[in-house]
């Protein structure tokens, strides 16, 4: 066991790629079995479920992060190299550069996934309109939560057991300049992923 928990490629835990993919599918299995128990069901037929639905959706919320968190993972390349290369390109290290663009790669259909399948729930319970306007929302949330995982190390649950400390942290990110700045710039790659892959493949499926 203590083998498994050394294994690691430039310095990277190799058993965390299964933990991180673990937590990125969590919010993919939230809202497939949430479409599996609203089926075509609209708001108003749900009756005391109404409560067990925000419940879910809450959850799934606080956990899309996960999903997203994974196009972060190219960032361990950094410093790869063992010997100086002005090109940071290292003849004994090369494929790492493909091992973890893949690693991060896999987050593109877990993302789009998880997005895309609440919408469709969304447009069974309420409405077309708020199936268009949920990833609107969520992405920008799902950026901060990233952020949150990249900067303070806040896990998903710790919104629950550490609420005031998240709620400065937050704040703070409005009034500093490079965290408005990051934010910025990932909640506007996480609306180009997921809007291009929902455009080719609606373009696919005509």
């Amino acid at each position: 066991m203590e083998f498994l928990f050394g294994i690691n490629i430039n310095n990277y835990k190799i058993l965390m790629i299964f933990w991180n993919l673990f937590l990125a599918l969590v919010p993919c299995l939230t809202v497939y079995y949430l479409t599996k128990a609203v089926g075509r069901k609209q708001w108003g037929k749900l009756g005391k479920a109404q409560w067990a639905f925000v419940f879910l959706f809450l959850f799934w919320l606080l956990t899309l992060p996960n999903t997203a968190y994974l196009f972060t993972m190219v960032r361990h390349l950094v410093n790869y190299c063992r010997d100086f290369n002005p090109y940071r390109v290292c003849p004994d290290r090369t494929w790492m550069v493909m091992f973890f663009f893949i690693y991060a790669l896999a987050g593109v259909p877990i993302f789009y996934y998880a997005i895309h399948k609440m919408t469709q729930v969304f447009k069974t319970l309420f409405s077309k309109r708020s199936a268009v306007i949920l990833p609107v929302v969520v992405i920008p949330l799902t950026a901060i939560g990233v952020m949150f995982g990249l900067f303070e190390r806040y896990n998903s649950w710790d919104v629950l057991t550490r609420a005031d400390e998240i709620m400065s942290t937050l704040f703070s990110y409005f009034t500093n300049g490079n965290h408005l700045l990051n934010l910025f710039a990932f909640t506007l790659s996480f609306y180009l992923i997921y809007y291009s892959a929902d455009y080719f493949l609606c373009k696919k499926k005509k």
